[in-house]
């Protein structure tokens, strides 16, 4: 078989042991392909003659300075909320219903039921759980930017917000999240908050005083392998073909068991085997209070690789990626 190139593009210094494993076991697959590994910001350059052979290009952000001259490019990239939840509607993923929100706006009782979210367009800020509230749907209809404090986000997002119908996971709000590489699963838990919401029939000033985002509070998450939870999640993942990771949030309904999906994280920097921005979720589950920091991390990072088998999952579709979309 011809020789071909995969060049990977990661995030940092801290991705380095990762995908130095991953190359290991793509060579042990397939030795003619050639793998490439840089960092986001490295000023590296492959010199002229490695441009002969067939390239794929998979990357972790959009934002890179190594100069392609060759080859598919497959690469994360931030989609904003809506256009994700559109998205979701055209492949026919179930997800809560949305709307861009304005002051005044009545909501059609069937679609968005009695309880209502407002959370804003920005990514950053979401995913913090900043800015999320809960609202009665009939109470939001009448609500003027008066009615908000002075140091409320919504004062601050010129009309960027959203409006979601409420999905009620239980007393305590808990969701899924699912970590596909190319749509197929590499891991997955399952996220509680530890602090109770209040009660839904509460007066209107505590329901908009609840914690409800899941992102908002001290929880507790598990290891965990649901099979329709799977299968959704790798229904997101055919949706999005083009973008190597998908962070996927997961609501299951209390109730009726009905799933939902929230949104998918699509910016890449999600790989939390050792990215930066997933240190307090490895001490959680390295359980760094008993074990240290450092013995806490390398615990989580084997826990996630070897749910699934992550690294052999990777390193089997970067070769039938390349194998297939080298040009």
């Amino acid at each position: 078989m011809a020789k071909r190139n995969l060049i990977l593009v990661h995030r940092g210094p801290q991705y380095e042991n990762d995908f130095r494993e991953i190359g290991k076991k793509i060579l042990a697959i397939d030795r003619e392909i050639i793998i490439h590994a840089f960092a986001s910001d490295s000023s590296v350059q492959l010199p002229s003659l490695a441009w002969i052979w067939p390239t794929l290009v998979v990357a972790f952000t959009s934002h890179f300075r190594l100069e392609v001259k060759r080859g598919a490019v497959l690469m994360n990239d931030q989609i904003e909320k809506f256009a994700q939840y559109k998205a979701f509607r055209a492949a026919g993923i179930p997800t809560p219903e949305t709307l861009p929100f304005e002051f005044g706006k009545i909501l059609d009782p069937l679609l968005f039921g009695e309880l209502v979210l407002i959370k804003p367009m920005d990514l950053e800020m979401t995913s913090k759980g900043l800015g999320i509230q809960l609202f009665r749907r009939q109470r939001l209809e009448r609500v003027q930017p008066k009615d908000f404090p002075a140091g409320h986000p919504i004062h601050k997002a010129h009309g960027r917000y959203l409006v979601q119908k409420f999905i009620d996971t239980g007393p305590y709000p808990s969701f899924h999240r699912v970590q596909t590489f190319f749509g197929k699963v590499i891991y997955s838990w399952h996220s509680t908050l530890q602090i109770p919401r209040c009660a839904l029939d509460a007066p209107d000033e505590e329901i908009e005083r609840a914690t409800i985002a899941t992102q908002g509070g001290e929880k507790d998450r598990k290891l965990v392998k649901e099979p329709d939870i799977i299968a959704l999640a790798e229904q997101v993942g055919a949706a999005f073909p083009s973008i190597p990771l998908l962070a996927i949030d997961i609501l299951r309904e209390e109730g009726t068991g009905k799933l939902f999906v929230l949104e998918c994280n699509p910016g890449g920097n999600t790989w939390h085997f050792s990215s930066s921005i997933g240190e307090k979720l490895r001490l959680g589950f390295g359980n760094a209070a008993v074990n240290g920091p450092e013995r806490a991390h390398k615990l989580a990072r084997r826990m996630f690789m070897e749910q699934y088998g992550a690294f052999d999952i990777v390193a089997r579709t970067l070769v039938e990626k390349t194998r297939r979309l080298a040009s």
